[in-house]
């Protein structure tokens, strides 16, 4: 045993004695700016394809901005909680469906020539120029930060004075019912026509609702010395005739306050959103994607605004006007905890916290005393019931019969609180997991082979043939939540009584059905045709809970992947996310790498959007997780820094990525070798990270830090709340600043523009 010990207590002694009077690495001096206007989205001619038009948005409030088809600049207006509230048992995805609103025509007297346009993601805002055969009008827009506001400047040359500005009302109805093969049932009733009145200065369009309530368009215009300004507000209400008035006021008291205020409060915001992390990655297009998504994310959904669905603040005629639960709002939110921005991923727990008692009502009445539940699909209101029944064999859809798309959004619950350390969070999610679980617990039946096993079948999500019996999904999340709930009982000492069932099904779970192929989709159904899902792997990514830290599994996991991916027909956008989150796992950058660009040449629109028939916005956001992935990953209790660097990529640097326990990392490789990382620890804590160093570090901190070798090239360091800790090999590496190694993108291959894919 003293051998054992005495070998890491010299090492401990190696650490500290460079470090006695140390101070951490310095703040970056990036130049944010001049890096971002190198991802900006830029068109030299905007075409009137919504996919390839620009867009702003204020986590409510968005624009997206292309060509009309009909000689004009059209300007969608969105609003994300704008929808049906209509009671009965039609399907959420027409009674409480996403509505359109309308969007606005700038019609040049002229014909337009070209139209070019840039999203300038530093200040989040829109310029670009309308070229006619008569003139010309420049235009700006951005949709404020601080108000619910948007603002269009138009500035007119030539003879293009006598330009117009045109409202174009959407009907107020699902756009499930524009599909042909939709079947609409009878009791369905869109909304009456709106009405477009006038109040003072201000115009405004009325849309009444059915169910109550409504929501009103207003704007108003002002001439400048070289144009025109327009301020549009939406506002939106279930009940009663405010939601006029309170539109008319909002413009009101916009105005009170001079517009360069607003402009400069505007961007002050996004300028300290961005710096709350930063990486550089030595590919133009991939660093542009990445960036875009940042972008995307704060102008999609805010701590105070809706959860994002599928398409956020913009609207587009879509077959799928709900918020989708079995893997879109997962996707949604996964790259937002370690980009540190915890406060944006805010709103999904709101929703969540707020829908609680729909949740409970989603189960049947025999398990609604301490179970909690949802299905495929719902409104904002979160009500899709799931039908399970221990032991029934009753007909019910495959949506009614996915068990754990609850636990698997609490997955993301619980990275909020694990990569904040935030004990309230934990609090308002342990009695909601339990629930979540209690629900699986209800339908399991111990066999004779001493497991547990389901005793209904449930559905693998979106494989077509996937209801079984003891599916990997539900098992894996079963699983992950068992432990979970029995990691919270001990950190919390709350001698939880169902603690001893929770320990008894971890151990003794059926095994997660598999045969020569891999993971199969359930113990009676194999995996044999195309899925773009990667349901009955959740096990693998991103639970962990069967990983490349575990030789055994090594084989299984590689099998797995390249079965699934055997079968391309149906495979999608978020089918190459994941295989590319899976080889980062591996640490295969490579393939990781390729991954992601075949997601970007086959499906990645020129905006960066993605479509499925219509917008789905989850695959481009978990894109953005698979890049962070192979910079920083967090598994197995593990920090891992750089682990899946394509070969390719020599220089690379990160500030600020979170991981969990609350450690904020900065991390700097060059030439191929990593040259130093610092861990700042927000709550005070122990963080095991392997750093992937070719030999051992030093260490730069002050006494308080202690380091430990725990082999296997992982280290443990227990670094006290508000200090930090920088590993380190040369002191000549810590001279290479974040900054250093920065790549600059140029525009010219990456999206937008010429939509020049490589």
């Amino acid at each position: 045993m003293k051998k054992a010990i005495l070998p890491r207590i010299l090492l401990i002694l190696l650490f500290a004695m460079p470090c006695l009077q140390a101070a951490s690495q310095s703040r970056s001096e990036l130049n944010w700016p001049k890096f971002l206007s190198g991802c900006d989205l830029v068109f030299d001619d905007l075409s009137a394809n919504w996919n390839e038009g620009v867009f702003t948005g204020n986590g409510l409030l968005g624009t997206m901005i292309y060509r009309d088809t009909e000689n004009g600049l059209r300007i969608d207006i969105g609003r994300s909680d704008v929808r049906d509230h209509q009671s009965g048992n039609t399907s959420p995805l027409l009674a409480k469906a996403r509505l359109p609103i309308g969007h606005f025509l700038v019609k040049p007297v002229g014909k337009i020539t070209k139209v070019s346009a840039r999203l300038d993601l530093w200040n989040a805002e829109i310029r670009g120029v309308i070229y006619t055969d008569k003139g010309s009008i420049e235009f700006r827009n951005l949709t404020f930060s601080d108000s619910d506001v948007i603002y269009y400047s138009a500035a007119y040359k030539g003879e293009e004075r006598g330009f117009t500005w045109q409202w174009v009302p959407e009907e107020s109805v699902s756009s499930r019912t524009k599909y042909s093969h939709i079947k609409v049932p009878d009791n369905y009733k869109g909304n009456p026509t709106g009405q477009l009145v006038k109040n003072g200065e201000t115009q405004v369009y009325d849309q009444s609702l059915n169910a109550g309530g409504g929501y009103a368009t207003a704007w108003q215009q002002q001439n400048t010395a070289l144009g025109t300004d327009f301020l549009i507000t939406v506002a939106f209400s279930k009940e009663g005739q405010q939601y006029v008035n309170k539109a008319v006021q909002t413009l009101k008291s916009f105005k009170s306050v001079p517009i360069s205020s607003h402009i400069q409060q505007h961007q002050q915001w996004w300028h300290r959103y961005y710096p709350q992390s930063f990486l550089t990655i030595p590919d133009s297009r991939m660093q542009s994607f990445y960036w875009m998504q940042q972008y995307k994310l704060a102008s999609g959904t805010r701590a105070d605004k809706p959860a994002l669905d599928l398409m956020g603040p913009w609207f587009k005629q879509t077959p799928w006007p709900a918020y989708w639960l079995n893997l879109n709002i997962q996707l949604t939110y996964s790259p937002l905890y370690t980009a540190n921005r915890l406060n944006i991923a805010t709103s999904l727990m709101r929703i969540i916290d707020e829908q609680q008692v729909n949740l409970i009502k989603n189960v049947p009445k025999e398990y609604q005393h301490d179970a909690a539940a949802i299905a495929r699909a719902s409104g904002a209101d979160l009500v899709a019931p799931v039908k399970l029944l221990a032991g029934s064999t009753a007909d019910i859809s495959n949506g009614e019969a996915e068990l754990s798309n609850l636990t698997w959004i609490l997955y993301y619950y619980w990275q909020h609180y694990r990569y904040s350390m935030d004990k309230t969070v934990l609090n308002k999610l342990y009695p909601l997991l339990k629930r979540s679980i209690n629900y699986p617990l209800h339908l399991l039946k111990k066999e004779n082979d001493g497991k547990w096993h389901f005793s209904v079948k449930t559905h693998s999500p979106e494989y077509p043939v996937g209801k079984g019996t003891d599916t990997n999904y539900d098992l894996a999340l079963l699983n992950w939540g068992c432990k979970t709930l029995l990691q919270v009982n001990d950190e919390l000492k709350l001698n939880d009584p169902l603690a001893a069932k929770w320990k008894d099904v971890s151990d003794n779970l059926v095994a997660y059905p598999q045969d020569e192929n891999g993971f199969r989709i359930a113990a009676d159904v194999p995996f044999s045709q195309s899925h773009r899902h990667y349901s009955h792997l959740l096990m693998v990514y991103p639970l962990y809970l069967v990983n490349w830290d575990q030789p055994e599994n090594q084989n299984l996991i590689k099998k797995s992947l390249a079965h699934w991916h055997s079968f391309p027909t149906a495979l999608q956008g978020y089918s190459f996310t994941g295989g590319a989150s899976i080889y980062a796992m591996m640490g295969n950058g490579d393939a990781a790498r390729d991954y992601l660009n075949q997601l970007f040449d086959k499906f990645v629109k020129p905006n960066t959007m993605y479509l499925e028939s219509g917008p789905v916005i989850e695959t481009p956001l978990a894109a953005a997780a698979s890049i962070q992935e192979l910079y920083l990953q967090y598994w197995n209790n593990t920090a891992r820094v750089f682990p899946a660097v394509p070969t390719n990529w020599a220089n690379a640097s990160f500030e600020n990525l979170r991981t969990e326990g609350a450690f904020l990392l900065t991390a700097v490789r060059k030439s191929g070798t990593t040259r130093w990382i610092k861990i700042e620890s927000l709550n005070g804590g122990t963080l095991h990270i392997k750093p992937g160093f070719t030999s051992t570090p030093k260490l730069k901190a002050n006494p308080t830090v202690k380091i430990l070798d725990m082999g296997n090239q992982v280290y443990s360091c227990t670094i006290p709340k508000g200090e930090t800790a920088v590993l380190y090999l040369n002191p000549e590496d810590l001279k290479i600043g974040v900054q250093d190694v920065v790549t600059y993108s140029t525009n010219d291959n990456s999206f937008g523009k010429l939509a020049k894919k490589k």
